[in-house]
């Protein structure tokens, strides 16, 4: 039997394995499912992707699992467990190692194995299946020579601030340095709610609610620059983390020396044994647990700082996934304090798999707290619908002759690892020849991580010269225009679904694309934000059913609807 592994940046119609009978092939990466039917039919055997070994809830639960081996073992004299602090930034390559465990009980003994090129995949089947897998071409991706290519195409697609930003993100991530040209202002005595916030969505969020009790006293501390770029409401005071970051104690050093003993034990004695976990310590994926907690406590300092020296009654927090966001709700708790979670508009995996640590979660609307309920598991008593208000206004004018757009809401799918030009080479002419049938032209809206040099290329790729014209790019904040004029939008599995429902704008959902486990795309549908195609054929199908899609009253309630002011204070307060 003849297996082909197929590396993520590669493509299976194209390379020297074309000239081989194949018995199964497996992708590292994803490609839709309406691409591997297609290649099954072309190569005569069975294609799949390593992401449809586990079906989502196996994969939720699996991985919740896995993660739960670690805890309440590196817990600190604040009652933070570093492990599951430090497991955010690894569940992603946690995931695929436990996806390869079972390729690996699944692959006959005597299989001939062959990957398109090296890849941490193939090194951990090598590793499981004890023998090598040899590659049909070299690994590109190593030497001074690759690794200084790929950093410069990162930076390029960044703007100068974000070059900075990210700097200091990883060089002076405890604010050593930072923390000697910030300035804190003088302390009030008034008390305040603190704002945690690492991203402007985040700090979006978290003034929408801030502006509905004037009467009360905010504190918005940044953990970096692109915190802070929102103008304030009056009854909001801006800080930086970095003004609060204190001198390395030598109590926190002690500490640090303790957890990592800790640490070493942990991992002999509960990692090792298990398969996944004794896998990843053999790839070296906790490698970077050591600097993780040396930053870490010293970022935990700086925000003990703030819980006692800013007079501060409670949390409201936009992110607990993000480790060091995640801090100030510890420490918070840990003093009886308040802690409140409030969503910046997207569903949240995350709680399916971590430990909640605020007392209360603010849904926007029904559907997310359906999804916290039902798909992560949150206690439905700690669940409270309560958007803040006026944060989705109506936009459209409602006159259908402006409606000459067609919005394709674009992602950076290679984070997942999917093949975007597969998806755009699949879409983009139908959208196109659409477009072209009724006067019209696509906008392909990019998100702030896609690059618009790429993007582009793949576009050229996709679409046939003299259909390039009915194509405008798009970068940079959304803008009114983009829905008043949209006909229809489309995405896989972005919250726009539900940006663009709101405003009355019906989306469709590239279902045959979304190989995601997190499930946001069936959770869009199932509360019609959404209609969702399983292929991209369906595309020419929506003319059609554009007059049965309604947008109601009561569909708009179900994604949003607004919590009082009063009702806010009391879950604030904890009344």
């Amino acid at each position: 039997m003849k297996i082909l592994l197929v590396h993520p940046d590669d493509f299976i119609e194209a390379g020297p394995w074309n000239e081989t009978a194949w018995n199964l092939i497996v992708d590292l990466g994803w490609a839709g499912r309406h691409s591997y039917a297609q290649q099954e039919h072309r190569f005569g055997c069975r294609v799949l992707s390593i992401h449809d070994l586990l079906d989502h809830g196996q994969h939720r639960n699996q991985l919740r699992g896995l993660l739960s081996v670690g805890l309440n073992q590196l817990v600190d004299s604040e009652s933070i467990d570093w492990w599951e602090a430090f497991s955010s930034s690894v569940d992603q390559e946690l995931g695929q190692l436990m996806l390869l465990t079972v390729l690996a009980e699944q692959l006959p003994e005597h299989a001939e194995i062959l990957a398109t090129r090296p890849h941490v995949a193939t090194r951990a089947l090598s590793i499981l299946l004890k023998r090598e897998i040899r590659s049909f071409c070299p690994d590109l991706h190593t030497g001074l020579g690759a690794r200084a290519t790929r950093f410069m195409k990162r930076v390029l697609r960044l703007r100068p601030a974000q070059v900075v930003e990210i700097a200091f993100d990883k060089w002076d991530i405890d604010y050593r340095l930072r923390r000697l040209f910030s300035y804190r202002p003088s302390m009030s005595n008034k008390p305040a709610v603190l704002l945690p916030s690492a991203y402007v969505n985040v700090s979006r969020a978290q003034l929408a609610y801030a502006q509905m009790l004037p009467h009360r006293r905010f504190l918005l501390v940044v953990t970096r620059p692109s915190g802070r770029r929102l103008k304030l409401p009056a009854n909001v005071e801006l800080r930086s983390l970095a003004a609060y970051a204190p001198r390395l104690s030598a109590s926190t050093e002690r500490e640090r020396l303790g957890l990592l003993e800790t640490w070493q034990k942990l991992q002999n004695d509960r990692f090792a044994p298990n398969r996944v976990l004794g896998l990843a310590m053999k790839l070296h994926t906790f490698d970077p647990f050591a600097e993780f907690l040396r930053s870490g406590l010293r970022i935990r300092d700086a925000w003990r700082e703030v819980i006692t020296k800013e007079p501060i009654t409670a949390v409201l927090s936009g992110d607990e996934n993000n480790a060091f966001t995640r801090l100030p709700i510890i420490l918070a708790k840990r003093r009886k304090l308040r802690a409140v979670f409030c969503d910046h508009g997207a569903l949240n995996m995350s709680f399916g798999i971590r430990t909640p640590c605020s007392d209360v979660y603010l849904a926007s609307g029904d559907m997310a707290r359906d999804y916290l309920v039902e798909w992560c598991g949150l206690a439905d008593r700690s669940v409270i619908v309560g958007a803040p208000h006026k944060t989705r206004s109506l936009l459209c004018s409602g006159d259908e002759n402006k409606r000459d757009w067609i919005v394709f809401f674009s992602a950076a799918y290679e984070l997942f690892p999917a093949r975007t030009q597969t998806l755009y080479s699949e879409l983009l002419p139908e959208l196109c020849s659409l477009a072209r049938q009724t006067n019209r032209k696509v906008v392909v809206k990019l998100h702030p991580f896609e690059s618009l040099r790429e993007r582009k290329a793949m576009i050229d790729k996709a679409v046939r010269a003299k259909e390039r014209g009915l194509v405008e790019m798009r970068e940079g904040p959304m803008t009114p225009d983009i829905l008043e004029r949209a006909w229809f939008s489309v995405t896989v599995d972005s919250s726009v679904a539900v940006e663009s429902t709101m405003n009355g704008v019906p989306c469709f959902l590239c279902g045959w694309f979304d190989g995601s486990w997190h499930d946001y795309g069936k959770q869009f549908a199932k509360y019609s934000a959404g209609y969702s195609f399983d292929s991209p054929q369906q595309v020419r199908q929506i003319p059609q059913l554009l007059p049965q899609l309604k947008i109601t009253d009561a569909t708009r309630r179900a994604l949003q609807s607004s919590i009082s002011p009063e009702h806010l204070e009391s879950v604030l307060s904890g009344v």
